[in-house]
């Protein structure tokens, strides 16, 4: 009895093991800046026109979905590129805040509320790249001319069908969820 016990245990171990998560796609994700790279979300070196900054659109906290493209235009308007042209991923919705960082719209947790961001679109089956051009820098700027980019996105996987929540590889927001956003200094 004792050995069927034992053997019952060390089978329901092995089979616990052998169920771990094998389509995670990467361990670490990229936060790249081009010209300047920071690993943490933030870029307190100078944000110069015709920069891009870019961050990985990470899905379901385990999944590769794209890249997120941030672009201080000749106009110095804000553009904001989600692209998923790298994988089997679909864009099907959109949410983003640029500001500063105290008017991002959170509960009082510190979590963020994205049906309170100013610019969301519902997107087009097939739909792998969408921009935003977002507002003058000069009026979102706060501190020692930085501001806060939150890009949130609902995707789907072409190939399993699997849907998930998308945010930009950055800084944690306060509260007690995996949601992210970057802070760019001009």
């Amino acid at each position: 009895m004792k050995r069927n016990y034992l053997f019952m245990c060390l089978m329901g171990i092995a089979l616990f093991i052998s169920c771990s998560k094998d389509n995670v796609e990467e361990d670490i994700f990229r936060n790249d800046i081009i010209i300047v790279d920071n690993d943490d979300g933030t870029n307190n070196d100078d944000f110069q026109e015709g920069e891009i900054h870019q961050n990985d659109l990470i899905a379901g906290q385990n999944y590769l979905a794209g890249t997120v493209f941030i672009n201080l235009e000749a106009d110095d308007t804000v553009s904001v590129t989600y692209d998923t042209t790298n994988g089997d991923w679909v864009i099907v919705e959109t949410h983003l805040y640029i500001g500063t960082y105290d008017d991002m719209p959170m509960n009082n947790p510190g979590n963020p509320i994205v049906g309170q961001f100013p610019y969301a679109e519902n997107h087009p089956p097939g739909t792998t790249s969408f921009t935003y051009v977002g507002p003058d820098i000069n009026s979102v700027l706060y501190g020692e001319g930085c501001f806060v980019v939150a890009a949130h996105a609902v995707v789907v996987n072409t190939v399993t069908g699997q849907e998930e929540t998308a945010w930009l590889f950055g800084l944690d927001y306060p509260g007690h969820n995996w949601a992210m956003y970057a802070e760019l200094c001009n």
